[in-house]
C-alpha cells in the first residue's frame, strides 16, 4: 500500500472513530427510559410488521394462481406498451431505490445527524433501514415466487425472491423519515402537505419504474408500500418519544 493511501485509511479510520465517539457520548447525554421507549417502539413495530410481512406472502400465494398472476401480467404488458416511462428512463427512476443509492445517503444522513447532535435520528434511520430489510426478508422466505419474464426475457430481473419489493419498502422508510425532518421543521401546513405528496410521489415512480423494467409484479410493489407504510409510523414515533425525553 503507497503512503498516500495509508494515510487516507488511517484518516478515515480515525474520522469513523471520533464520530462513534461522538454517537456514544450524546447517546449518554439521553436518560435511559428515553433508549428504553425507543427500543420498545421499533420492536413492536418489527414484530407487527414481519406478521404483516408473513400474512401478505401467505394470501398472495394463494391468490397468485387464482388470477393475481393474470391481473399482475396484464399490468407490466399495459405499462411496457403504453406506460409514461420507457425501459431505459426506468433504470434511471428506480436508482433512488438501489442499495447504491440509499446506503451512502443513510451514512450521510446519520452522519450529519451526530453532527447536528440528534443521536436518536442518526440510530433510528440506521436501524430503520436494517430492520425494514429484515422484514422484507421474511415475506421473501415464505413466498419464494419467481422474477416475472415478461420484459426483454427478464434480462433486468435479478434471481432472487420477487414478493414483497425491497426497493419500494426500504425507499418508503428512508425518505419517510428525512421527510418527517422536513416536515417537523416545517409550520406551513401547505408546505407539509407538498412534503407527504411529493414523498409518495417519489416512492410511487420507484415503484413503477421496478414494474416497468420487469424486476417485480405489480402485486410486488403493492406489498413493499404496504410493509414501508406500516413501518414508518413505528420509527416516527420511536423518534419523537425519545427526542420529547431529551428535551425535558
Amino acid at each position: 500500500m503507497a503512503r498516500s493511501e495509508q494515510v487516507t485509511h488511517w484518516a478515515f479510520a480515525r474520522a469513523i472513530q471520533q464520530l462513534w465517539n461522538q454517537l456514544r457520548a450524546q447517546a449518554r447525554l439521553l436518560p435511559a427510559r428515553a433508549w428504553w421507549r425507543w427500543s420498545t417502539w421499533l420492536v413492536v413495530g418489527l414484530v407487527g410488521c414481519v406478521a404483516l410481512s408473513w400474512a401478505q406472502a401467505l394470501v398472495g400465494q394463494r391468490l397468485a394462481p387464482r388470477g393475481l398472476d393474470d391481473w399482475d401480467a396484464r399490468v407490466i404488458r399495459w405499462l411496457e406498451q403504453r406506460g409514461p416511462i420507457s425501459f431505459q428512463n426506468a433504470i434511471l427512476v428506480e436508482s433512488p431505490g438501489n442499495l447504491a443509492y440509499l446506503i451512502p445517503l443513510v451514512a450521510t444522513a446519520a452522519v450529519i445527524a451526530i453532527l447536528k447532535r440528534r443521536p436518536v435520528f442518526a440510530a433510528t434511520l440506521v436501524a430503520s433501514y436494517l430492520l425494514v430489510r429484515v422484514i422484507v426478508l421474511v415475506g421473501w422466505l415464505t413466498w419464494d415466487r419467481p422474477r416475472p419474464k415478461i420484459i426483454l426475457d427478464g434480462v433486468a430481473a435479478p434471481p432472487l425472491h420477487s414478493f414483497p419489493s425491497g426497493h419500494v419498502a426500504l425507499a418508503l422508510s428512508v425518505y419517510g423519515l428525512l421527510a418527517y425532518v422536513w416536515w417537523e421543521r416545517s409550520r406551513s401546513a401547505i408546505e407539509r402537505t407538498f412534503i407527504v405528496m411529493l414523498t409518495l410521489a417519489w416512492c410511487l415512480v420507484v415503484g413503477t419504474a421496478r414494474v416497468r423494467l420487469g424486476t417485480h409484479w405489480p402485486s410486488d410493489v403493492a406489498g413493499g408500500a404496504i410493509l414501508g407504510l406500516a413501518w414508518l409510523p413505528f420509527a416516527i414515533a420511536a423518534l419523537r418519544r425519545a427526542e420529547r425525553l431529551r428535551d425535558i
